[in-house]
């Protein structure tokens, strides 16, 4: 057969193989062209004699019972390229002799298929889900934004890939002019530039979660020896280990508040010295013998009470003392008619009143429920090392990401565990800051993809062409050239008979190169010692591939320092530290309230009055400040990455 010769074959949809049964002509084809861009299904527009039956009478090509699909071959010599498609639409020209059928290689199960190949391609760090939202993960269109990828469809297979669009995946087509068909038609080539290259791409994102913890401190032993150092009273009133001067019933019970996150998980607190009262007598009696004689005797007795609420000393007077006494003295007459004292009796009565200090030991452990919302704000500029088409490089575009959220990395598990202070520094985080760079690096990469040459190949070399290879071109007029295959074309005009072909190449215009890695300093010891995976590093540069690098950040959260990975201790969780008020009227260091002195010096106090004030002076408040387990943190960090490097398909500066 000819080269150029068209083959036309009805078929059932289950034909998806094309053989020697296909190559026939059910219709008669006047001209036809078969295209394809990059993304797109190829589509196939021929022009055949209206279909008629024996009378003449025409023949819908809609009609029921019909077949719709199609192959199409155009012998190109050493090869056939083929198209199987479906015919959709109306025919165009419909009542004219010839008609127009438009056919597209689409896949009928496409959804089926792209969502297929996307779990494949849903993979950290190209895709990360952290920073998608739940309602967006099942569209297959998202996985690509991570790649430097576009989908593909077979003109033949209608099966679907993805293809990178700067480097083909099915190898090179090379056009180099040393053959009869490396050499491409004079008329049909073109340069143009489709845009400006993006010099920059600025890259701002926020990661949150919520950081979770439980678990409890042991408070005692800060408290007493706190209240010890802050205590004004004499040493000597202190004795046993961990007990200070306070009642038992003000210590803090089991379940209450100690602050935002934190209540008593535990506590007790026993007096060391108990309540209660008492009353002693003493007493004793006398006579006085004169001459063998009993002359007259006496007696006494005392009795001393106490009533108060136990304590181990008293330390200033709350009032003045006060004292009565009575005397009763009789007399009688004695056988001289002498009067002589025959009987004494004396009453003493005093009374004084002081503040008793108590004693208690106690314990308190606080229990802390975390509820703390984190945000790492990340932030970089990735620049691209292009040739620049302007004149000057600075007027080169730049683009901003910065409405980059992620999802609650604790809700949705990413954080793994929530007690963290740092995402971004941990190995997952590490993925998510490579899915930045790499959805940065994608803008850049399709941008650079600037120069556009179209060409028009012989005959012969079309069926090499897919939408997944690259080709090479020398040509004089262009020079060397080498790009991704973004578009091409066959059609055969009726009139004149004359094939025509065309390809097109996207060509980036990058300086060519690759990122180099760094292996840094280590912070806390030689490598050979513990290796690099359990320490962090200065200037230590990664690679993601060869076009990029860049620096992992070491963890340092802007907080209030509580790492809840580890136990927690008193002097982590303390924010405000203990202290002793005595009284609203007391400062510390002066000297406390005494009948004699401070209070006692307004005359117009009565005792009564003055008890008031002493007591309000001599209450103890002790308090402290826990830190906050619900406050919310936020930490900046500017990660550096080094400059792109991309390929040079077309060196704009050697035209």
């Amino acid at each position: 057969m000819p080269a150029g010769l068209p083959y036309f074959a009805w078929i059932d949809a289950s034909e998806t193989t094309f053989g020697a049964e296909h190559m026939r002509w059910d219709e008669d084809v006047f001209s036809f062209e078969l295209s394809q861009d990059e993304g797109d299904p190829a589509n196939l527009t021929v022009v055949v004699r209206r279909p008629v039956n024996e009378a003449g009478d025409a023949i819908g090509l809609l009609g029921p019972g019909r077949k719709i699909w199609a192959w199409f071959a155009l012998d190109c010599g050493p090869a056939l390229i083929k198209f199987r498609g479906r015919l959709v639409g109306i025919p165009t020209s419909i009542f004219e002799e010839l008609v127009t059928l438009e056919f597209v290689a689409k896949p009928v199960d496409l959804v089926a298929q792209k969502e297929a190949l996307a779990n494949t391609l849903r993979v950290l760090p190209y895709y990360d889900e952290a920073v998608i939202e739940p309602e967006r993960r099942s569209d297959p269109d998202v996985v690509l934004e991570g790649y430097t990828a576009i989908w593909h469809y077979d003109r033949e297979s209608h099966v679907i890939t993805v293809s990178d669009e700067i480097t083909g995946e099915d190898g090179l087509v090379e056009f180099d002019g040393a053959s009869e068909t490396g050499k491409v038609l004079y008329d049909g080539l073109g340069l143009t530039l489709t845009s400006g290259p993006l010099s920059r791409v600025d890259v701002s994102a926020e990661y949150t979660w919520t950081q979770q913890g439980r678990g409890d401190v042991d408070l005692t032993q800060y408290i007493v020896n706190a209240w010890r150092a802050l205590d004004p009273f004499p040493e000597g009133y202190v004795r046993g280990e961990g007990a200070i001067k306070f009642k038992a019933a003000d210590w803090p019970k089991h379940g209450a508040s100690l602050g935002d996150g934190w209540e008593v998980s535990a506590s007790t607190a026993a007096d060391l010295f108990p309540a209660g009262g008492g009353s002693q007598t003493t007493g004793g009696s006398g006579s006085v013998e004169f001459g063998g004689q009993n002359w007259t005797s006496a007696s006494h007795t005392e009795t001393h009470s106490q009533s108060s609420e136990g304590g181990i000393g008293v330390v200033g007077q709350s009032g003045p003392s006060t004292a009565t006494q009575s005397v009763n003295v009789t007399t009688s007459i004695d056988g001289d008619g002498h009067m002589y004292v025959s009987g004494y009796s004396r009453s003493v009565s005093s009374s004084s009143s002081g503040i008793a200090l108590q004693a208690i030991q106690p314990t308190l452990v606080a229990g802390y429920t975390a509820e703390r919302p984190y945000t790492e704000r990340i932030s970089f500029s990735l620049v691209a090392d292009v040739q620049p088409i302007l004149t000057d490089p600075e007027d080169g575009q730049a683009l901003r990401l910065d409405d980059i959220h992620s999802v609650n990395l604790t809700k949705e598990g990413f954080i793994g565990d929530p007690r963290r202070r740092s995402y971004i520094a941990t190995e997952r985080g590490n993925l998510s800051l490579e899915h930045l760079i790499l959805l940065a690096r994608a803008h850049l990469m399709k941008r650079a993809r600037v120069v556009e040459i179209a060409f028009a190949p012989k005959l012969a070399r079309m069926p090499e062409i897919t939408l997944r290879k690259n080709a090479f071109l020398i040509e004089p007029r262009v020079g060397e050239a080498l790009g991704k295959i973004i578009g091409y074309s066959l059609a055969l005009d009726g009139s004149d008979g004359r094939i025509k072909c065309e390809v097109r190449i996207g060509c980036a215009i990058g300086r060519g190169g690759s990122a180099v890695a760094s292996g840094g300093e280590p912070t806390y010891a030689d490598i050979s010692y513990v290796g690099a995976d359990y320490q962090q590093f200065t200037g230590r540069t990664i690679l993601i591939d060869a076009s990029i690098g860049y620096q992992p950040p070491s963890a340092d959260a802007n907080d209030d320092g509580l790492d809840l990975l580890s136990s927690l201790s008193a002097a982590d969780v303390i924010e405000v530290p203990l202290a002793l008020q005595f009284g609203p009227e007391h400062d510390e260091g002066a000297p406390l309230p005494v009948w004699d002195g401070v209070i006692g010096a307004d005359a117009q106090d009565t005792v009564e009055v003055f008890n008031q004030k002493a007591m309000q002076s001599y209450n103890i408040k002790a308090t402290f400040k826990l830190k906050s387990m619900t406050r919310d943190f936020s930490t900046d960090y500017e990660v550096q990455v080094t400059d792109l490097k991309i390929p040079t398909g077309y060196d704009l500066e050697a035209v």
